[in-house]
């Protein structure tokens, strides 16, 4: 960015009433000076376009020199792009949106690529994804969904978040927020009031067990929990049971807590859940893979136009106990990458279905009005070098989840996890 400050204003130096040829002013009997015209004006208006002509030239020069990128080509190769955009704006005998008109550029723009990963958020999708990715929002801290008869119900809740306090509950469904009535909308549109109403405080007018309810909530920072964990006894043995939901931000702390919890509690072996894991931050899953693999031991293998590069455990950190991985179709990204270096590098099991096969790492760039486009960059390989782009990671057991889990989601139906049971305790 250049800066242009005001100029001070300089001050005259004295000097004899003579007649100074070099810088062409006339001094007069009255102690007035007068500027000769030296110049016609049509002449005074080409010198100031060319001067004008070479500071933008200097300008780009300048910027280029410091980026490494051509952007009077860029430019040029913008005009085709510029010129339809007026085209139409100036043109077109209808009402246009012009912010559509821009997003619409930059999506095709986009799609253009033909990768499926390579995307463009509009601001709104891009302040969701912040707020997952980073761990942490302003709000009241619970999940509200539409359900098929249109009302709108509360379906998780967070620990000891705004809402937790304030006494509400799973199951409740949620009549009018600030006196106005949801009647007819959906879930969206009280998330989208909550977010962007500029409260500290709302209330929730609540059905429970046929009677209305107020309930006053105070917004605050809410942490978003992607671990969560158990203790499983059985046959003797303590088994640590850890699931991740999503790599975030906070990810590694959670987890990290999780473990220090399980580990107090004499845990023999560890299962980590990654299905439907579908990835986050390069950094999280790392610094979790740190905290199992001897030093040296090789995480991943990131590749692209330059060669490849090896990213190895630099800890002194590790563990000994026998490890399971559930994975299914939905862990992808990240969640393979734990898969895989605990397979590979630390001898693990790997319990489930194939993964996605999302081999492929990607880079944000936010724009200036908030929307965001993501780009591939590189390409990631296991420990061994193999690729699992569009192949997934395969399960050194593979096991369907079976159909009674989805009818009674228990621990004792979730058949991926009991043969992961099975695994460590014989």
């Amino acid at each position: 960015m250049t800066r242009i400050d005001n100029k001070k204003d300089i001050k005259k130096k004295k000097g004899s009433n003579k007649k100074v040829k070099d810088k062409k002013v006339e001094i007069v009997n009255d102690n007035k000076t007068k500027e000769k015209e030296l110049y016609t004006s049509k002449e005074v208006i080409i010198v100031m376009i060319f001067s004008i002509g070479i500071g933008i030239l200097m300008c780009f020069g300048g910027i280029s020199i410091i980026t490494g990128k051509n952007y009077l080509a860029v430019t040029k190769d913008l005009k085709k792009v510029v010129d339809t955009y007026y085209a139409i704006v100036d043109n077109y005998y209808g009402e246009l949106d012009k912010d559509k008109l821009i997003d619409g550029a930059v999506e095709g723009m986009i799609s253009s690529v033909g990768d499926t990963f390579t995307s463009y958020s509009d601001t709104e999708s891009t302040s969701s994804f912040d707020e997952t990715i980073n761990g942490s929002y302003e709000g009241i801290g619970c999940t509200v969904a539409t359900l098929e008869d249109g009302t709108i119900s509360v379906i998780d809740m967070f620990d000891d978040s705004p809402s937790y306090k304030a006494g509400l509950k799973v199951g409740d469904v949620i009549l009018k927020v600030d006196g106005e009535s949801y009647e007819g909308k959906n879930s969206n549109d009280i998330s989208n009031y909550i977010k962007n109403s500029g409260k500290s405080k709302i209330v929730l007018t609540v059905k429970r067990n046929n009677e209305e309810k107020d309930i006053s909530i105070n917004l605050s920072k809410v942490e978003i929990p992607h671990v969560s964990g158990k203790v499983i006894e059985q046959d003797n043995k303590k088994i640590g049971y850890i699931k991740i939901s999503l790599f975030a931000s906070n990810s590694y702390k959670q987890f990290k807590n999780k473990l220090d919890e399980l580990e107090k509690s004499n845990i023999d072996d560890l299962i980590i859940d990654v299905r439907d894991n579908s990835g986050g931050y390069l950094s999280s899953v790392t610094d979790i893979c740190n905290l199992f693999l001897d030093k040296g031991k090789v995480i991943y293998q990131l590749e692209d136009s330059k060669g490849k590069v090896k990213k190895k455990d630099t800890t002194k950190e590790k563990r000994k106990y026998d490890i399971v991985v559930l994975i299914n179709g939905g862990s992808a990204s990240a969640s393979e990458i734990l898969a895989s270096a605990i397979k590979e590098s630390y001898g693990g099991d790997i319990v489930g279905t194939n993964s996605y096969g999302k081999g492929t790492v990607q880079q944000t760039k936010k724009l200036l009005d908030g929307s965001m486009i993501k780009y591939t960059t590189q390409k990631w390989l296991t420990p061994d070098g193999n690729s699992i782009n569009e192949v997934g990671v395969t399960p050194t057991k593979v096991v369907e989840l079976n159909e009674e889990y989805f009818n009674n989601p228990t621990t004792e139906n979730d058949n991926q996890l009991q043969e992961a049971i099975n695994i460590i305790i014989k």
